[in-house]
């Protein structure tokens, strides 16, 4: 089995007070009040939250590169602000582990700083999911230098093609921030690796589900036009050097 994902998460925490007001004030039914405050009191902030995480998540898993273990195929790491358990539960090749996470302070922090205060607590899920079933630590450590090593920056070629007159190469350009992923078509002369031309095609979640969609096939459609297909051959960005 192959370690595939990890996550960072926010359990909902009830918020009893405006659960009691919801109930006594407006006669809700408690099922109908937990349901309303958590779309009114966590739900955006855990779905920003999940959509910060994954760059470093991201970058993380691109240099562990394929660790393999017998219990995992994914680790979820619940981030909360104090640990109800020291225990890893694992099922269906799905782990989850504690950390505890303060999102107050997080929350205040610069996007750079925030890169590290994720890392860190990646770092420590992983580490207890890797003590509990004795896994060979030395992967697991090196990818997180590696993170550090690289300034946490998340930013790689997605794909290149050559011009069919093999003069140029256009290239798929990606940067995941902690808010943003940014797709840049660079386009360079193949002999001298010289810039032609750099033009961002698209700027969306920081999210897989939102931006994976995105990136579907690159073509060349001249020797001076170039275009990037989304999956479903729906969309398209198209960049001409002319």
């Amino acid at each position: 089995m192959i370690l595939r994902d990890i996550d960072l998460d926010l359990p909902y925490k009830e918020n009893k007070h405006c659960i009691e007001e919801l109930i006594n004030k407006q006669g809700m039914e408690e099922k109908d009040a937990i349901r309303l405050d958590y779309e009114l009191n966590w739900q955006k902030k855990r779905m920003r939250f999940r959509d910060e995480m994954r760059c470093i998540v991201g970058l993380y898993l691109r240099y562990l590169d394929k660790f393999q273990t017998q219990e995992t195929k994914k680790i979820i790491i619940n981030c909360v602000e104090k640990l109800n358990s020291n225990k890893i539960h694992t099922f269906d090749g799905f782990t989850e582990v504690e950390v505890e996470f303060d999102y107050g302070a997080y929350k205040k922090l610069a996007n750079e700083e925030k890169k590290k205060f994720l890392l860190e607590k990646l770092y420590e899920g992983v580490i207890k999911v890797a003590e509990t079933y004795e896994w060979d630590t030395p992967m697991l450590k090196m990818a997180y230098q590696s993170v550090i090593e690289s300034n946490y920056k998340n930013e790689y070629v997605w794909k290149q093609k050559a011009s069919p007159s093999r003069k140029y190469t256009a290239e798929i350009f990606c940067q995941h921030e902690i808010d943003t992923y940014v797709v840049t078509m660079i386009i360079k002369t193949r002999d001298t690796n010289e810039l032609v031309k750099s033009e961002i095609l698209f700027i969306e979640r920081p999210h897989e589900l939102a931006f994976v969609q995105h990136l579907g096939n690159l073509m060349w459609i001249s020797n001076t036009e170039v275009k990037l297909l989304n999956k479903h051959n729906k969309k398209k960005w198209q960049v001409c050097i002319e």
